[in-house]
């Protein structure tokens, strides 16, 4: 079961590699020649990611990346969210690659961390087509300005400073080829990421910071 799951996430997000990229490297380079003074800056991070999330939206909306569209309503802090019908993508900001932004207290981002886990037995696992809600956890590189996405599959909720459940993690590559030769090794004690504390994320748990999306 986790084999044929895994390659149904590797089939869906393989559309996403090369536009990604592209995108967020072309949005950061527009936000670099706009906001040049942001450079470096701690204070003013979350301004610079929000102008990068922006106009990441704005080149994703004039793109055609079938099956894949925009979704959610952006005008609501910046947020930025894929779907493809069966999976969604939820694009949160952090600072360090380990960084991933717990849900919080909001009742809705709880519900959205909590997929069914894949290691559940056969029997267990819900019927239908899948409904998997992922979440992309990306930076830019302050020395090569290269994006970096985390696809983080959450199972569960926990609180700053905790390690993360989820059950899929990995960088996206670059390409879709990188994606089809990529191997994923199952363990059923799930996978530990660097929570950071809530004083180290911009923004801390409110949305207006590194964790928006």
């Amino acid at each position: 079961m986790f084999n044929d799951d895994v390659e149904r996430i590797r089939e869906a997000l393989s559309p996403l590699c090369e536009p990604l990229h592209d995108v967020f490297t072309w949005a950061d380079q527009q936000r670099r020649t706009a906001l040049p003074e942001f450079d470096g800056v701690a204070r003013y991070r979350w301004h610079a990611t929000h102008t990068v999330r922006a106009f990441a939206h704005l080149r994703l909306s004039r793109l055609c990346i079938d099956p894949w569209s925009l979704a959610g309503n952006h005008a609501r802090n910046g947020e930025l969210w894929l779907t493809d019908g069966n999976y969604r993508v939820r694009l949160l900001h952090a600072v360090r690659d380990a960084d991933v932004p717990p849900a919080g207290s909001n009742a809705a981002r709880q519900a959205y961390y909590r997929n069914v886990p894949l290691f559940t037995l056969p029997q267990q696992r819900l019927v239908g087509p899948p409904d998997d809600r992922l979440l992309f956890v990306w930076r830019i590189d302050p020395k090569t300005h290269v994006p970096v996405f985390r696809v983080v599959r959450p199972i569960g909720n926990w609180r700053w400073g905790d390690h993360a459940e989820t059950d899929i993690d990995f960088i996206l590559p670059e390409t879709a080829e990188d994606l089809a030769a990529l191997e994923f090794e199952p363990s059923d004690e799930g996978m530990e990421l660097d929570i950071p504390n809530e004083d180290e994320l911009e923004g801390g748990m409110g949305d207006a910071g590194g964790s928006a999306g």
